[in-house]
């Protein structure tokens, strides 16, 4: 049941990941001036700071793109070449993207209230993506799977921001730049607060099972 649930879970979670890394491909068509579908606020950064807010929004996508197959244990198990490969593209775009996003986040539409939201994801995003590089290469798995859920919770930023976009526009929000004061944090700390929630209820259950097994081992003697 449990996994069942798990599975569903991380479907519906690449299912919405690779339908926004799409839409997001039409940033490639700004560089020839033709702004698809891209609003006045988003506009305006754009032209303020094109090299940074460019830089986060063309590269991000890849970010969010592989994510989610990162996770999936059958892939992982099959193709185990395949995951250290598109595990390094995910860190580097994270990385490359991080960096622009930082830049981009002083001069965000919604003023510094949302650039201090959206500089605090950048900076945590950045230190928890290299942090769970390092584990890896260090062959410290546990802590790379923390850190890379953690990670991921913070890339998926970029589907919560538009899923709850309609959200604040029925609650009068005449914008983006103005729902963005709250975006800022309501798109990933839910997700980073998830994911630490789910970690814990991980390690309870390890800890119950190791609990049962020294009990059986205690009564088999």
């Amino acid at each position: 049941m449990e996994r069942g649930i798990a599975r569903i879970g991380l479907w519906t979670m690449a299912v919405l990941s690779v339908l926004v890394a799409l839409l997001s491909l039409r940033y490639y068509a700004v560089p020839a001036g033709l702004w698809l579908g891209i609003g006045p606020d988003i506009t305006g950064v754009i032209k303020r700071v094109p090299v940074q807010a460019l830089g986060h929004m063309l590269i991000a996508p890849f970010a969010l793109l592989l994510g989610p197959f990162q996770f999936m244990p059958r892939l992982r198990a099959r193709y185990p070449r395949a995951h250290r490969i598109s595990g390094r593209i995910y860190v580097g775009a994270c990385l490359v993207s991080g960096v622009s996003a930082f830049a981009t986040a002083f001069h965000a539409s919604g003023g510094p209230i949302a650039g201090l939201g959206f500089g605090t994801l950048a900076v945590c995003w950045l230190a928890v993506t290299a942090g769970a590089w390092r584990a890896a290469v260090k062959r410290d798995f546990a802590l790379h799977r923390l850190l890379m859920r953690f990670s991921y919770a913070m890339t998926f930023g970029a589907v919560m921001l538009r899923l709850q976009m309609p959200v604040f526009f029925a609650l009068g929000f005449p914008s983006y730049g103005a729902a963005s004061v709250w975006l800022a944090y309501t798109s990933w700390i839910p997700n980073v607060i998830v994911v630490g929630l789910y970690a814990m209820w991980e390690a309870l259950q390890k800890d119950v099972v190791k609990q049962n097994q020294s009990v059986s081992a205690v009564s088999a003697t």
